[in-house]
């Protein structure tokens, strides 16, 4: 046991002998000549998806994105026989999947008061090709036409 005390004693001990108190500490510096930040684009162009949403159905229409930008998307109008322009609907912005379009943010809304005025989806989108569902939640009795605007770069 008395040698196994006194090898690590050593051992320390050459651990310690080893460090020289001499050296100064050196932060990093920062070698990079400037800082890079991500441009985000107004909407400069301005889409209106209008389509007719069958009872229980959904719809989808692609777009692209030119630039890394903000895409705006409203519910501007519903209507048809039987359907209140109040009437709320699903609608989302994906991306084109076969024959449909996997939304990746959501909401259930009514048409705005205003054609195109209220925002109800936004987000910053990269370069590529993007979609917007519509869908029913469950409202429509009858067959609605629709118009949604898509404002992106």
């Amino acid at each position: 046991m008395t040698r196994g005390l006194s090898g690590l004693i050593l051992a320390a001990a050459l651990t310690v002998s080893g460090c020289d108190d001499s050296s100064t500490a050196t932060s990093p510096t920062d070698t990079s000549s400037s800082s890079t930040t991500a441009t985000v684009a107004s909407p400069t162009t301005t889409e209106v998806f209008a389509g007719r949403l069958p009872v229980g159905g959904s719809t989808f229409y692609s777009f692209t994105v030119v630039e890394n930008g903000t895409v705006n998307v409203a519910l501007a109008d519903v209507a048809g026989a039987n359907v209140p322009s109040t009437v709320w609907l699903g609608l989302g912005v994906g991306t084109p999947s076969g024959e449909d379009c996997t939304t990746a943010s959501t909401i259930n809304t009514a048409s705005t008061t205003t054609a195109g005025v209220a925002v109800h989806l936004t987000g910053t989108y990269a370069p590529g090709v993007y979609c917007v569902r519509v869908w029913d939640i469950g409202n429509l009795v009858a067959m609605a036409a629709f118009n949604v605007s898509i404002a992106h770069p």
